[in-house]
This record gives C-alpha cells, structure tokens and sequence, in this order.
C-alpha cells in the first residue's frame, strides 16, 4: 500500500488486528483501490523464511517429509523455517537444516529470494545452497516430531520438481536453482 510500501494506486486507510498469533497477524485494512474505490484488504504479517538446499560430498539432497495440518497430508521439502526477529537469514538457514537433518552446511551460498504469497504479506523466503554439511545436533520442534529425512540424488530430486512430485513451491524452486549451479545428470544420459 503507497503509505508505507511504496505501492502506486493503493492507499491506505486504516487497519484493524483481526488476531494475532505466534506466528502471524491478519490485519484488515480499509483501502483506496487502484480503481479509485474504497474497500477492504485482508493481509497478513509474518517472519520470514529461510530454506536450504542441501547437498552432501555424494551429490545427495536433503528433503524432509513433514505432515502438513492445512493440506492434511506428509509433503517432502527442503529444510528450512522462520527467520527469528533480528536473526540473519544466512544463520537461520544454516540452523534450521541442522535442526532437521542433523548436518550443518559448512558453505552457505545465495540462491535468491521469493515472495512465496504476495497478495497477502510481504514476507519473503531466502532460498541457499549448503554445502560442506558436518555433523549437527538434530532439534525438531513438537510440530516435526515425525519428520523424514530422504537423501537423493540431485537429478532425481530435479526430476521429481519436474514432473509435479514435488509440489512445495520453495522446494521445487530451490531445486531448480541449485540445478543450475550443480552438475545434474539429465535423465536417459550419463
């Protein structure tokens, strides 16, 4: 919104906190639109994110397998969670795949930033590439009490963000990324 976004054609009004949450707020805003007519917004706030595209000495990633309450089912996904406040999302990167996998990335490479859902918050994921993984101390919070952890080989991992198996939007892209700055056997060759 142009009062505190910078973004043309909507302003602001007012907000009202309809909850706020450990880990979110949904506010409702009363806006002018781009159309020039006032209505409502609903918006969230939130950390953001940090995941990490494990790979160790044998070209293997990392993908957890977690059970997701809101889709109600286990979705495979790279490691990775919320940026603590005042945290740096390197550092958090670099925690949470310890925290899931029980192996540190020793080199931390930049993959790049999204917007997971820009409609509704300005929160954004950074996306590494880990490398160099060391032992770790495994800490999964109650929520991952039954998390997996898989180890593949990155092209069929690759493979897998291609054909829809993967689904988990920071996944498929971290994936892709990386792909990019990794050799990758496509299918049928080498």
């Amino acid at each position: 919104m142009s009062d505190d976004h910078g973004c043309p054609g909507w302003d602001r009004l007012g907000t009202e906190v309809l909850y706020r949450g450990r880990h979110l707020t949904l506010h409702r805003d009363r806006v002018v639109q781009p159309d020039g007519t006032e209505g409502t917004y609903e918006r969230l706030t939130m950390a953001d994110g940090a995941r990490v595209v494990a790979v160790d000495d044998e070209g293997r990633v990392a993908l957890v397998e977690d059970a997701f309450a809101p889709i109600g089912r286990r979705l495979p996904h790279i490691p990775g969670g919320a940026v603590a406040a005042g945290e740096d999302p390197e550092a958090a990167a670099a925690r949470e795949c310890e925290e899931e996998t029980g192996r540190r990335p020793g080199e931390l490479r930049p993959l790049g930033v999204f917007h997971p859902l820009p409609s509704r918050t300005p929160a954004v994921t950074h996306l590494y590439l880990g490398t160099a993984l060391r032992r770790g101390t495994l800490r999964r919070d109650p929520t991952e009490a039954g998390m997996r952890v898989r180890w593949l080989p990155l092209d069929d991992a690759v493979r897998m963000a291609g054909s829809g198996e993967l689904t988990e939007a920071g996944t498929v892209m971290g994936l892709l990324l990386a792909a990019r700055l990794l050799p990758v056997t496509p299918a049928g060759r080498g």
